[in-house]
């Protein structure tokens, strides 16, 4: 009688993800930290944050095999910590690409590009709402 469970041939596995998908999860893990106000980028992806959400936003990634790199920028918490901050988002980011992607992150970088308090973030978002509700 023949073996009605032949033994599976082996299959080619390959899982990929795009720089888009990468630089996701590192926005959202990013934006999770206490301390980070938003991940900032240039004038144009400012531009076009008026008129879309942008979940990618001041994230870049590089990818090598199965390693991955991150320059982030971003606008901090006046008054508390850089380093503590950072230390966290490297934390955060390298266990989320982990654990949703298996690659390792090898490098990642991040541009204090402004501290803020807390009440002068709210009143530009406020200024921001605004003027897209003008519009």
């Amino acid at each position: 009688m023949p073996n009605q469970n032949p033994k599976p041939s082996r299959v080619e596995k390959e899982l990929n993800f795009s720089d888009k998908v990468l630089e996701k999860i590192a926005n959202h893990a990013a934006q999770s930290i206490d301390g980070v106000l938003s991940l900032s980028g240039g004038a144009i992806s400012d531009f076009a944050d008026r008129f879309i959400d942008n979940p990618t936003k001041g994230v870049d990634v590089d990818t090598d095999e199965d390693n991955v790199s991150f320059e982030l920028k971003a606008v901090l918490e006046y008054g508390k910590s850089a380093p503590q901050i950072f230390d966290r988002i490297v934390n955060t980011i390298s266990h989320s690409v982990k654990e949703m992607t298996g690659k390792d992150v090898n490098k990642i970088s991040l541009e204090v590009d402004d501290l803020m308090t807390m009440a002068e973030w709210k009143d530009q978002n406020k200024s921001k709402k605004d003027k897209n509700n003008d519009k």
